[in-house]
């Protein structure tokens, strides 16, 4: 395990997340990026605790896969499932005209499901 790597993709999550606050405090709010950029933070940290045991993560954006790639590492990965699957439609969806249609709540749900997971791995990695 390369502690630097890990340390980089954290950085990444870190760094969505940090445009996910910036957004929410501009109106009118952009859901859709801000739900973006959560499902993007939680990819990257689950990417980083993959690669925490040496776990080469694979090229998706699928939260649900990687989730269950965390799971077979570890059981308490079970804990987030419910909050991947929901922020797993944002991953590519949000980024086109004509997707889906997002409300302030969806974007408030999605902030806290994705500092839930994002504290959850770095408890689990640092």
């Amino acid at each position: 395990m390369d502690s630097t790597i890990v340390a980089e993709w954290l950085k990444y999550a870190d760094n969505d997340l940090d445009v996910v606050h910036i957004l929410s405090n501009h109106y009118p709010l952009q859901t859709e990026i801000i739900c973006f950029h959560c499902q993007q933070s939680a990819e990257k940290a689950l990417k980083a605790f993959l690669l925490f045991h040496s776990q080469e993560p694979p090229k998706t954006h699928s939260l649900e896969r990687l989730v269950d790639l965390c799971i077979e590492l570890s059981e308490d990965f079970n804990q987030i499932v419910a909050d991947c699957e929901y922020l797993n439609p944002f991953g590519v969806q949000p980024r086109y005209p004509f997707g889906l249609e997002l409300t302030e709540e969806d974007a408030v749900i999605s902030t806290q499901k994705c500092e839930k997971i994002v504290k959850f791995i770095r408890a689990r990695i640092i």
